[in-house]
């Protein structure tokens, strides 16, 4: 039959398309399925991952900024109330370091709050208006400017309280804002995530129905199906390591935390044993079953110090045998002593008996000797034994090794501690001995020299010879008064006063009758001034006839002739100020911090005292309650200041020496 080209034609015209289009229709719907699961997946993930950037960049560091300066703030009360009471001035510096840090911070939150929340601005801003208020009446009421009486200061704080109580409620409920906006952003990427999860079944349930319609599409569908189980299970293997990773940081973390919170608790107190028996209870029951802690003798023997034990009964035991020396050690002991490193060693090595005077066993146990080393010095060794279920690992030697390290600078903190309260006390007891053994040959010349005065056939010439020997032995019994005092200052310890009410009046006659003298001798003006409303202080008049002796005394030596050094008392609210100013050269600006240190003398005074008068007159002053400084401008003179209380201190009145 011949072929008949038209209808051909039409028939390819009819079933072709037809064809055609039953197959790409399917296969644009499949392409349509496959780019949605696609890319509606890498969008939502976009999405969620901006969000995740938000709250690790934005939000996490604003609560963290937010809850510092809460923390920051609650300490502030503690920092003012420390420096009230023991007038220690880096509590002082403390609160203002603490002011500082909220500033910073809240500069953080000024950068971050506007990305974060609309209104938590306005909360910041209220925050910080309300600190303010708090920080002004702490100025305005010099709760920081000086130590103010018990009831002056409580009643002052009382007044400022409210503002400090509302500034900690508006930092808790911007922390709790934060934390609001945070959870709301974990809920919508929550939200994403599953709507990402529905929306790819729903497309491959899509997919895989197209690629029923098309028979040529099955092998690539199949295809399809071993990618995606290949992803699956790569996915699977890296949700495996996350999660192992996860486990080794929580692990690390709570490590970290530990080892901070061991470090905190061993540097708490400066007592040797303490500290090496805080060491013991650490270990035990945190890391071990039980330990042992032996430090080393000059003679290379060990002597148990610390022992503890899980079983109280067992405790008992193993803490009888503290102090006792041991000197013949195992070899294996003596090379960790060398070596210097922790090691792990298993139970039945024959060190349990050695070590705890338990019988050695079989058991999966292992034991860990750490070595105290420090400024490369080997001071001890710490034993610790494992618990039966579970044996040391290398991350236990690891977690020694780190305990052990903090734990030896603790100690030899504590040990030098010691050894200087040691020296102290050595210090002041030769010092007692010296000075009571000097003053007898002193008070034998002095009276010796006194009843030679009394003979009328002396001459002149000799007189003056005994007047020299006389003033030579009160020089020198007061240069033992002097030491003696400084030795005191120098062991925390503040100088014994008898307190009693006096007028100021009398005690500056006292003093221009002291001095006048030298004043005129030295061709130089004392001016001596006090102002209308003072008239007594409640103080120790001789300790205060002693500040002003040896400050009018400091102020006569740099003094040249035809100079003026005078002395004005004014009142004040609550005290009295004494001033002692020359017209003297000056000191030096990098000098000043130096005056009242014992011992030190500008280079120009060399030869002309010993260095005690003003660390003594500092003292003094103290023990009152009081304050000194310096003020001094070279070319110009100097200015000494100290204060006087105007009314009885009570508990320095039970303290005196003469009430006592």
């Amino acid at each position: 039959m011949t072929p008949n080209p038209a209808r051909e034609r039409r028939s390819i015209w009819r079933v072709g398309p037809e064809s055609t289009w039953t197959t790409i229709l399917p296969v644009a719907f499949i392409i349509v399925s496959l780019l949605s699961l696609l890319i509606l997946p890498i969008a939502v993930a976009t999405h969620t991952s901006k969000m995740r950037r938000e709250i690790n960049n934005v939000a996490e560091p604003a609560r963290r900024a937010a809850n510092q300066i809460q923390v920051q703030l609650a300490l502030e009360l503690d920092k003012i109330i420390a420096w009230q009471v023991t007038g220690q001035d880096h509590y002082r510096r403390d609160y203002m370091y603490l002011v500082a840090q909220q500033e910073q911070n809240r500069k953080i939150l000024d950068s971050l709050i506007p990305k974060l929340q609309e209104g938590l601005a306005d909360d910041l801003g209220t925050l910080f208006f309300q600190a303010s208020r708090w920080r002004g009446g702490v100025t305005k009421h010099e709760l920081l400017s000086r130590q103010l009486p018990p009831e002056v200061f409580q009643t002052r704080l009382f007044e400022q309280h409210p503002a400090y109580e509302k500034s900690l409620e508006l930092a808790t409920n911007l922390e709790i804002d934060i934390q609001l906006a945070i959870d709301q952003r974990r809920q919508r990427i929550e939200a994403a995530e599953q709507l990402n999860v529905s929306l790819t079944i729903v497309l491959s349930l899509l997919a895989l129905t197209s690629a029923l319609l098309v028979i040529g599409l099955g092998r690539q569908m199949r295809l399809l199906a071993k990618e995606a189980t290949r992803r699956r299970l790569e996915a699977e293997r890296e949700a495996n390591e996350a999660r192992t990773a996860r486990e080794a940081a929580e692990r690390e973390e709570r490590r970290a935390a530990f080892l901070a919170a061991a470090g905190q608790e061993m540097t708490s107190s400066l007592d040797y044993e303490e500290t090496v028996a805080m060491l013991a209870r650490l270990i035990v029951p945190n890391l071990a079953e039980l330990c042992v802690v032996d430090m080393l003798e000059p003679d290379s023997s060990l002597r148990r110090t610390a022992a503890a034990h899980r079983n109280p009964e067992d405790e008992v035991a193993l803490t009888a045998d503290i102090g006792q020396v041991r000197r013949e050690l195992p070899e294996a002991l003596v090379r960790v002593l060398q070596e210097r490193n922790p090691r792990r060693i298993g139970a039945s090595s024959g060190l349990l008996p050695f070590i705890t005077g338990l019988a050695a066993d079989s058991t999966n146990r292992t034991m860990i000797f750490a070595p105290l080393v420090s400024r490369g010095e080997t001071l001890g060794l710490v034993s610790a034994v494992s618990p039966e279920a579970r044996p040391f690992g290398d991350d236990d030697v690891s977690m020694f090794s780190e305990l052990t390290r903090h734990a030896s600078l603790a100690i030899d903190n504590a040990r030098l501690y010691l050894e200087s309260q040691q020296v102290v006390r050595a210090r002041e007891e030769v010092l007692a001995i010296v000075s009571h053994d000097l003053r007898n040959p002193l008070n034998a010349v002095t009276l010796g020299a006194s009843l030679m005065q009394m003979s009328e056939t002396l001459s002149d010439e000799d007189r003056e010879q005994l007047d020299t020997i006389e003033l030579s032995a009160r020089r020198m019994s007061r240069l033992i008064a002097d030491l003696l005092d400084v030795t005191r200052l120098d062991g925390g310890k503040r100088l014994p006063i008898e307190p009693a009410r006096f007028e100021i009046g009398s005690l500056m006659h006292e003093a221009d009758e002291i001095f006048r003298a030298q004043f005129a001798a030295n061709e130089v003006s004392l001016q001596l001034r006090i102002d209308d409303g003072v008239t007594e202080v409640w103080a120790d008049r001789h300790r205060v006839l002693q500040v002003l002796s040896n400050l009018i005394g400091n102020a006569l030596k740099f003094t040249p002739a035809g100079g003026v050094v005078s002395v004005h008392v004014r009142p004040r609210s609550s005290d009295v100020l004494f001033t002692v100013s020359d017209t003297g050269p000056g000191i030096p600006e990098e000098n000043l911090r130096d005056v009242f240190n014992p011992y030190w003398q500008a280079k120009r005074t060399e030869r002309m005292g010993a260095g005690l008068g003003l660390p003594i007159a500092k003292g003094i002053v103290e023990a009152h309650g009081g304050r000194i400084w310096v003020e001094s401008e070279q070319g110009v003179g100097t200015k000494f200041y100290f204060t006087l209380p105007l009314q009885v201190d009570v508990t320095r009145e039970a303290e005196s020496p003469a009430r006592r």
